[in-house]
């Protein structure tokens, strides 16, 4: 069992190429509960953006998913809906990436 395989359990994370998944830290990462997860999958196909949820407090790591992917361009409307979205989530920090993936 891999560190990471806690995500297995979240549709969220499925976008995630396995090199990084199987080498990366993730720990950080959040997994949703089934309802909240669903709204934030559904969001992130409305808006063409691949998401993630990080715990409250997480801040980039060297090697890891903020260093490694570019984040999505929003439009204001999109801003707005992912900003009222994280205010559903205690804190934890929503963060949208480019899709298709793009590295910096």
């Amino acid at each position: 069992m891999t560190p990471n395989s806690f995500l297995t359990k979240s549709l969220l994370y499925d976008w995630i190429p396995d090199s990084e998944f199987n080498t990366y830290d993730l720990s950080d990462l959040v997994v949703l509960d089934q309802g909240l997860e669903k709204e934030c999958k559904a969001m992130g196909e409305q808006f063409h953006t691949f998401l993630a949820i990080y715990k409250k407090g997480t801040i980039a790591k060297p090697k890891g998913l903020c260093t490694t992917f570019k984040y999505a361009n929003l439009d204001p409307k999109a801003l707005d809906v992912c900003q009222k979205f994280e205010k559903k989530l205690n804190g934890n920090i929503l963060v949208a990436y480019s899709k298709p993936l793009l590295r910096w």
